[in-house]
């Protein structure tokens, strides 16, 4: 193998080690993440809401968390939706399932 056909291993750990940190950030702010989100859903704070889904599935899209970033479309979706409460509650019901199954890297 000539040398210009070698993969950059060390480059490559570098990119896994930063994705990796920006992972796990995503899952151990997750829960405040979704904390937030209810305590404007109980509100009915339905700008509030669509902010925090929205910041949300910016966050997911950057982690590879696409089930969790297509609830957050669902959530705006519904929020599109005029006199849409239960729908709106419904769909957020869903993504806080979801987001439960989302768990930090085990620490060593």
């Amino acid at each position: 193998m000539h040398p210009q056909e070698c993969p950059d291993l060390a480059g490559m750990a570098l990119k896994m080690a930063a994705n990796h940190t920006r992972v796990a950030e995503y899952a151990e702010t997750l829960a405040g993440r979704v904390d937030t989100l209810v305590e404007a859903t109980v509100r009915g704070d339905w700008p509030e809401v669509r902010d925090q889904t929205e910041r949300l599935a910016q966050a997911s899209r950057g982690t590879g968390h696409r089930a969790v970033s297509a609830l957050c479309q669902r959530v705006c979706t519904e929020l599109d939706s005029p006199n849409n409460e239960l729908g709106i509650r419904r769909s957020i019901v869903r993504l806080i399932g979801t987001c439960g199954r989302v768990s930090p890297p085990a620490k060593r």
